[in-house]
C-alpha cells in the first residue's frame, strides 16, 4: 500500500517548481554580464583618454615623416621641465636622462594629431631602438619600422614582440607654458624584456 500511496502522491500533490532556482541563475549570469561590460567600457574610455584633452591646435602629418628634435630638458625639484613651444613647433621631441640605475633612459614628446600630447618611453624594448618617427597617422620605430596608431599606441604592422610592448606613457602635465614629468617616473623606468 505504501507503494501505492508514493504514486498517488506523484500526482495529487503538486511538483515544487524549479522556476526560482532556474530565475536566480539568469539574474546572475545577466549581472555578471553587466559587470564585464562595465568595466570593459571603462578600460575602452581610459584608453580614449590615454594622452589627456587636446591642448594644442590639431595638426594632420599626412605625407609625412618628421624625425625627432633632440632637447636638453631641464631639472628642477624633482620634475623634467621643457617648454611645451618646442614640442608643439618641432612635432616630436628626444632627450634621455639616467634612471636610479644609472641606465639612460630615452624619452619622447610628440602631440598627435588632435592636439593631445605624450610624453614617455622612447624604446621599442624588444628590437632596442631609441629613436621613432611621425608618419601619417602612425608612429614608427626607426630601427624595426613596427608601427603604432599615433593616438593609442594600438599596434599595426611590424614586429609582433615590440607590438606587445608600446611605449610608456608617463603623465606630462602642461603648467605655465611647460611640459613637466615626475622625474620618478624616469628614475623607476625599467626595460620589460
Amino acid at each position: 500500500m505504501s507503494n501505492f500511496q508514493n504514486k498517488k502522491e506523484q500526482f495529487t500533490n503538486p511538483q515544487k517548481s524549479k522556476l526560482p532556482i532556474f530565475l536566480g541563475i539568469v539574474l546572475v549570469i545577466i549581472a555578471v554580464a553587466v559587470i564585464i561590460f562595465i568595466s570593459l567600457n571603462k578600460d575602452l574610455d581610459e584608453k580614449d583618454n590615454y594622452f589627456g584633452e587636446p591642448i594644442v591646435d590639431t595638426r594632420s602629418y599626412i605625407g609625412k615623416l618628421i624625425s625627432m628634435t633632440t632637447i636638453n630638458p631641464e631639472l628642477q625639484e624633482g620634475k623634467v621641465v621643457f617648454p611645451l613651444e618646442e614640442v608643439d613647433n618641432n612635432n616630436i621631441l628626444y632627450f634621455e636622462l639616467e634612471n636610479d640605475e644609472n641606465v639612460l633612459v630615452p624619452i619622447m614628446a610628440y602631440i598627435t594629431p588632435s592636439g593631445r600630447l605624450f610624453v614617455g618611453s622612447s624604446m621599442c624594448e624588444p628590437c632596442r631602438g631609441r629613436t621613432f618617427s611621425l608618419a601619417g597617422e602612425t608612429i614608427v620605430c626607426d630601427t624595426c619600422k613596427t608601427t603604432y596608431n599615433i593616438e593609442t599606441h594600438e599596434f599595426i604592422s611590424g614586429a609582433p614582440a615590440c607590438g606587445k610592448l608600446p611605449p610608456i606613457n608617463m603623465n606630462p602635465k602642461v603648467e605655465n607654458g611647460n611640459v613637466i614629468i615626475d622625474y620618478n617616473e624616469i628614475l623607476n623606468w625599467r626595460i620589460r624584456v
